[in-house]
């Protein structure tokens, strides 16, 4: 187990793992308040830690451990900020090493999508879809279905909306677990192998990820809640909107605060302080994905992940002068976060999603001199490609309906001054993907038709 000694008796920074860490998560974390008392070492493989196809779990779980213990420094933390695996190394490690983590369990009953249903539905029925669990190898899964048609459909363990479909009619839904069959399996090997089955809800630990989870549509104004547990205390940080496409599954941009109405926003931060005790989230960021529907009672669950979201981190920073990735810090460190509001920059701050509906081959990005230029135009931008030249957007991690290449992060003073600025910053970010037969290369825009 690492040692650890009181903050006043340290004379060394505080040395933090991070697992799973891409580098302009890094640069963020080295810019926060108090970073020069910090010392943050990547350990593991990157690519094992962040796609599911790569990660042996024991293998990395154990690289990460000799190394951890082989290092006569200690260590004071364990951090992350992706999605699956990673999400799950995590608190696995931490638990090993005795560094200060959410329980292990309570990660599981979050990213096992039926487990964390079920105890959505016994805190907040009113908040919670009508669902039913699907058997992929089962000779006939939709024997039993009971919900009507048209409806959801995901795998138990996904993200990104990888396996999430919209479907109309059997034929469609018997595509969907055709495709499943195919693909699901070697996608949550990882997410079996890591599965504690202590913490299922009772009669629930034979479900594992070769599941879909089927649920009754959900609809309305989509946000994020982001908040924090400490101590059993829960803290809402704030709430981003959710702007979709016409297709209501991919998003053209998320945008901070949220400009939903109050009472909505305070039946949100309730939710959250009755779902996240009961499963177990403890000394952790955490996110809540709704809905809000007028015609509905309460706003309703999408799903609860036990983490924050990254690409919040710095809309935060922008209106209430202080990153998720500062409160990230503390938690890992074992300390209360401190949070300020409304004292940034700007009033309005948005992660704009750049997406074209089909498959492009990449013929141009950005150069880092147009990249440098930006910022001396908008110097708050934080610009993160998603595409490389001579390969296929189909090659990074998209939803089922669109393909994202880049992310484009502004403020403003309201709206139309946000507009504006990502009208010019998308001037200045080219991307150009292989032409169609006949015509010659040409920019793709990022859909900007939500308001």
């Amino acid at each position: 187990m690492s040692k650890t000694t009181p903050l006043a008796a340290r004379t060394r920074r505080s040395r933090l793992v991070l697992i799973g860490v891409p580098d302009e998560d890094l640069d963020l974390l080295t810019r926060i308040p108090g970073a020069a008392g910090l010392e943050f070492i990547r350990i593991g493989d990157y690519e094992a830690a962040t796609d599911p196809l790569r990660c042996d779990p024991d293998a990395f779980i154990a690289d990460v451990l000799a190394q951890v213990r082989a290092d006569p420094q200690g260590f004071d933390g364990i951090l992350q900020l992706d999605d699956y695996p990673s999400s799950m190394l995590m608190p696995l490690i931490a638990r090993e090493l005795g560094l200060p983590a959410t329980p292990v369990e309570s990660v599981f009953r979050c990213e096992h999508k039926l487990w964390s249903r079920v105890i959505q539905r016994g805190q907040v029925p009113g908040a919670v879809p009508r669902f039913q669990a699907i058997p992929l190898d089962h000779p006939s899964p939709l024997g039993g279905l009971e919900l009507p048609l048209p409806l959801w459909i995901k795998p138990v363990k996904s993200f990104m909306s990888y396996l999430g479909f919209r479907v109309g009619s059997r034929s469609e839904l018997e595509s969907v677990i055709d495709r499943a069959r195919l693909e699901l399996p070697r996608f949550v090997a990882p997410f079996n192998r890591m599965l504690v089955k202590d913490a299922a809800p009772p009669g629930l630990d034979h479900v594992n990820g070769n599941w879909l989870l089927a649920e009754e549509l959900m609809g309305g104004h989509q946000c994020c809640l982001e908040g924090y547990v400490y101590q059993g205390d829960v803290t809402v940080l704030g709430i981003v909107d959710s702007i979709r496409l016409p297709n209501r599954v991919s998003f053209t941009r998320f945008q901070y605060p949220s400009q939903l109405p109050a009472v909505v926003q305070d039946q949100m931060t309730a939710i959250a302080q009755r779902v996240i005790p009961a499963i177990g989230l403890d000394n952790t960021l955490f996110n809540i994905e709704l809905f809000w529907d007028a015609r509905r009672d309460l706003p309703t669950i999408i799903e609860i992940n036990s983490r924050m979201s990254a690409q919040f981190a710095d809309l935060f920073q922008k209106v209430d002068d202080v990153s998720t990735q500062e409160v990230l810090v503390d938690l890992a460190l074992g300390r209360k976060p401190r949070w300020r509001r409304r004292e940034g920059r700007y009033k309005v701050a948005a992660s704009f999603v750049l997406r074209t509906d089909r498959d492009r081959l990449v013929t141009r990005v950005p150069t880092q001199t147009e990249i440098a230029y930006a910022r001396t135009l908008l110097p708050d931008l934080e610009f993160r490609g998603r595409a490389a030249v001579g390969h296929w957007l189909s090659e990074w991690p998209q939803d089922s309906y669109t393909f994202r290449y880049g992310l484009i992060h502004l403020g403003g003073r309201d709206q139309a001054d946000l507009r504006a600025r990502y009208s010019l910053a998308r001037s200045l970010l080219p991307f150009e993907f292989e032409a169609e037969a006949g015509s010659k290369p040409t920019a793709v825009i990022a859909d900007s038709r939500a308001s």
